[in-house]
């Protein structure tokens, strides 16, 4: 077969044969043998003895030093396995990407070449010897299971670099659902395994339990992990405002092989970067768990068991309510048990209290009513002497209005005769009938002067609050005077003759006798109507006394079930000392009142007081 230089790392070449040849020459005392050979044919017949000696390939059990990348591959480092590193034998290999993306087609899953670093692997290589690069081998195929061990390396690794980020049980730190209503599910297309739990989620979302999405998606092939991570991805997306509450990624029975989709560390950082919880329901052929599996919040080993999990999230927020319910109610219990100690103590105390509230009461209640008691007989006597003091004064008013008025009509009567009399005899002398007219007017208005007196004394001796409107009547009275005065001289100036001018000093008269009368009942009126206020604003008064009275009766707080405790003298008894003090209490309820004798027993120094 032909063989191409592999681009591996050679050792440093050996010095060219003529380089060492030259130098050598002019050094050498004695001639070449005729059998030596150059350097460079010796290295091709050492070639050609090793193609001719070896097999064209020969499986080889080494141990793995160091991985290189090279163009177009690897280098690999083999030595022997089990010898010290110094002692061991040492060959450098060439691993072509074709070999490895062979082996990746038969596990269908990752593998990393750096990860052989450290293994002890069966390699089928062939063997050269180069005139510049020395001994180097080629591989042309790994060993059976060589995937399986990579695949393990690489899973272990992945696992640990989640370890380190913190993702590993990121999915287990997601707090549980309060309540499960949407349920988002990644399966293959057409699966069994869907089809098991699709008729019960179905039977679920038409009882109105939930809501389903499905997204299918492949997982086998070469963008099995994309796209199973991709939909991962989309199920914890929010569709309609609604997002899932759990998701679900279930796949039934299949080979071994078809596994490798579920080992992919993009599809680990989508599950565990999922913002609600992941069940993982994989049947699988083996116990071998999945990194899919190790990173979910549940896993299980066939999709019917994962309606189980679902199950207990819709129902755990019941149980937790119940759980909740009883411990709060034991809680209460403990609460009120320790309590009760506290209580009782709390209501003997404030019982205590009440009874000493009640008979200070009852002392402010015994103190109100009398000093009530006095303040009504101090309203009745001041209410009798008004009432007197009113009596008093209507009675003057109608006994010096009628004198009053009858003086004055007496005297006016007396002046009008005079009037008369001068007038007749005015007639008979005419000459000096203007002056016995001014002298009538005169005396005219000293009658009314003295009516005006009279009833401005009348004003002050009936209200002070009816002195205004005396004084308007007097100064009415007055201007009267004036203007009877005014007209009567006006008269006595132009009367021809004495008998008209007495003809219109009677019609003056008449008419001050008139507005004299009009006023004084305009006065009685207003007189009665003060006395009627200021009675009726005493009635109102006393009313108003004589229901706050009624308010702090003591018979009213013995209708509540109060007694009132005295002695035999009638003295409240306030205190527990003061009832030891006398030997008979007695006891007034609403009803009556009776005679109690207190009984003292003697103490001994274990008894409570």
């Amino acid at each position: 077969m032909s063989r191409t230089r592999p681009p591996v790392q050679a050792p440093t070449p050996a010095p060219r044969a003529s380089s060492l040849n030259q130098g050598s020459a002019a050094s050498l005392s004695e001639p070449v043998p005729e059998d030596a050979v150059p350097l460079g044919e010796l290295l091709r017949q050492a070639a050609r003895a090793v193609r001719t000696g070896l097999p064209d390939a020969v499986w080889v059990v080494a141990a793995v030093a160091a991985v290189k990348p090279a163009r177009g591959g690897h280098s690999v480092e083999l030595v022997e396995p089990d010898v010290p590193r110094a002692e061991a034998g040492l060959l450098r290999a060439y691993l072509p990407d074709a070999v490895v993306a062979a082996l990746r087609q038969v596990g269908a899953q990752a593998i990393a070449v750096p990860d052989l670093a450290g293994m002890t692997v069966v390699v089928r290589v062939t063997v050269e010897l180069h005139p510049r690069w020395g001994l180097s081998g080629r591989i042309l195929a790994l060993g059976p299971g060589i995937e399986d061990s990579l695949a393990k390396r690489a899973i272990e690794a992945t696992i640990a670099r989640l370890q380190r980020e913190g993702l590993l049980d990121r999915q287990r730190r997601l707090p549980t659902p309060r309540d499960v209503t949407c349920v988002a599910v990644v399966h293959p297309p057409a699966a069994a395994g869907w089809a098991d739990i699709a008729g019960e989620l179905s039977r679920w979302a038409a009882a109105g339990l939930l809501t389903v999405r499905s997204l299918p998606v492949p997982f086998e092939g070469p963008a099995a992990a994309a796209g199973i991570a991709a939909a991962v991805v989309r199920a914890a997306t929010s569709i309609d405002g609604s997002a899932p509450d759990v998701m679900l990624l279930v796949r039934g029975g299949g080979a071994a092989t078809s596994l490798g989709a579920l080992d992919d560390e993009a599809l680990a950082r989508a599950i565990a970067t999922a913002p609600v919880p992941v069940v993982v329901g994989i049947a699988h052929a083996s116990d071998a768990k999945t990194i899919a599996d190790r990173v979910a919040r549940r896993s299980v080993d066939t999709p019917s068991k994962v309606l189980a999990v679902v199950r207990e999230m819709m129902v755990a927020p019941a149980r937790r309510a119940r759980a909740d319910h009883a411990d709060v109610l034991a809680a209460v219990a403990a609460a009120v048990e320790r309590a009760m100690p506290q209580l009782a103590t709390l209501e003997r105390r404030l019982t205590a209290d009440a009874l000493r509230r009640v008979v200070a009461a009852s002392e402010r209640l015994e103190g109100g009513w009398g000093m009530v008691r006095e303040a009504a007989e101090a309203g009745r006597g001041q209410l009798a002497r008004l009432d007197d003091t009113l009596d008093r004064l209507a009675a003057g008013i109608e006994e010096r209005s009628p004198l009053l008025i009858g003086r004055t009509a007496a005297e006016l009567a007396a002046l009008m005769d005079a009037v008369r009399a001068r007038a007749r005899g005015a007639c008979e002398g005419a000459d000096d009938g203007a002056r016995q007219l001014a002298t009538v007017c005169v005396r005219a208005s000293a009658i009314v002067d003295t009516a005006v007196a009279g009833l401005t004394t009348l004003g002050r001796t009936a209200s002070t609050a009816a002195g205004t409107r005396f004084d308007r009547v007097a100064a009415d009275l007055d201007a009267l005077a004036r203007t009877v005065q005014e007209r009567g001289q006006g008269i006595a100036a132009q009367a021809d003759d004495g008998a008209t001018a007495l003809a219109v000093a009677e019609a003056v008269v008449a008419e001050t006798l008139r507005a004299q009368e009009v006023a004084i009942a305009r006065l009685r009126d207003t007189v009665e109507a003060a006395v009627d206020r200021r009675v009726d604003a005493a009635a109102a008064a006393l009313d108003r006394a004589l229901a706050v009275l009624d308010g702090a009766d003591p018979a009213r707080v013995l209708r509540l079930g109060y007694a009132l405790v005295t002695d035999a003298t009638g003295h409240a008894v306030t205190s527990v000392a003061a009832a030891q003090a006398v030997s008979t209490l007695v006891l007034t309820f609403a009803d009556g009142t009776i005679a109690v004798r207190i009984i003292t027993q003697p103490s001994t120094p274990g008894d409570r007081p």
